[in-house]
């Protein structure tokens, strides 16, 4: 899911494959102020709908800078950072910080 104060992109990827095609025709949307509210009221929308079952948690890629939500989901979250961009956020206490560098995040294609 893509999101900057709304909800810009939602893509299910269920192999390596499909996320090693999505890679290769990936481009950031939105840029238009960051809320992350949306993403979870959307995803709370898709497991209301059994639309997204057995949701364990959500990695949020993000530089760190919007909107929180102030209520923990069901689910884990860890909102995670690039290492080379990282500026000191507070993310909730419910959630996890993750701060990685690049080689952390590649995968073997």
């Amino acid at each position: 899911i893509q999101c900057d104060n709304q909800i810009q992109e939602d893509v299910v990827i269920t192999s390596l494959e499909e996320l090693k095609q999505y890679e290769e025709h990936f481009h950031a949307k939105g840029f238009g102020g960051t809320d992350f509210r949306p993403v979870f009221q959307y995803v709370n929308e898709l497991q209301e709908q059994q639309k997204l079952k057995n949701l364990k948690g959500m990695l949020y890629f993000t530089d760190g800078l919007g909107i929180f939500p102030k209520k923990r989901p069901l689910y884990d979250v860890a909102f995670v950072f690039l290492e080379k961009d990282y500026q000191d956020v507070d993310v909730p206490d419910w959630a996890m910080k993750l701060i990685l560098t690049e080689d952390e995040i590649q995968y073997e294609h």
